[in-house]
């Protein structure tokens, strides 16, 4: 079966990845579907949105505490369950965006010719600005066609933004929470925070 992208495809596909399934990728999966069932219809049916672990099992409940903090930001968990990230999945994808840069190094393992739409989620949200890097005033109305020419804005852009630096990690890395509900409610607010810049970038002028 044929799954590469084509331009006539009539959804953005967004996967975002980490370890388990059980925590990062699933607060940033219902944190942009909560953002985007916000925008009109006729431009949020055109955005789809899911999440896969490197490391994970399939068809596990998410983790309690990622739950209860996508409950108490209006996201619903339910009837989630996990899956195992695979190269069809990534085929799948106009952009993946990963936890941290071992789990975009994870993913180019499994399909190396994703590497011009995988970043992790902090480098994306660094590299795409509200303007997308462009400066033509003939952007695209089409959303999905507007959304794919913000993803190849950021990889011009990278190795031209320097990003920030960080105190034990990768500065771009959003690593695992500590096992409490408070760390788990920081690492939402990093996430959120993140998530409601990419699509800003990604669906324009609305």
């Amino acid at each position: 079966m044929n799954t590469s992208i084509t331009a006539t495809d009539r959804q953005f596909r967004i996967l975002y990845v980490c370890v388990g399934n059980l925590c990062r990728s699933v607060l940033a999966e219902h944190l942009t579907q909560r953002a985007i069932t916000e925008w009109p219809p006729a431009l949020s049916h055109r955005f789809h949105v899911h999440s896969a672990g490197t490391r994970g099992r399939d068809r596990q409940p998410m983790h309690p505490y990622t739950a209860q903090v996508l409950t108490a930001r209006g996201a619903s968990p339910a009837a989630f369950t996990t899956s195992r990230l695979t190269a069809v999945a990534i085929r799948g994808a106009d952009l993946v965006l990963t936890a941290t840069v071992r789990e975009r190094d994870d993913v180019l393992a499994l399909h190396p010719a994703a590497v011009r739409r995988t970043f992790t989620i902090n480098e994306f949200a660094r590299l795409a600005p509200p303007d997308g890097g462009l400066a033509d005033p003939d952007l695209p109305e089409d959303p999905v066609a507007l959304a794919r020419q913000r993803v190849a804005a950021a990889v011009r852009r990278r190795g031209r933004t320097r990003c920030g630096t960080g105190s034990g990690v990768a500065p771009d890395d959003i690593p695992d929470p500590d096992r409490t509900l408070d760390a788990f409610d920081d690492c939402a607010t990093a996430i959120d925070r993140a998530v409601q810049v990419i699509l800003h970038a990604l669906s324009g002028p609305r």
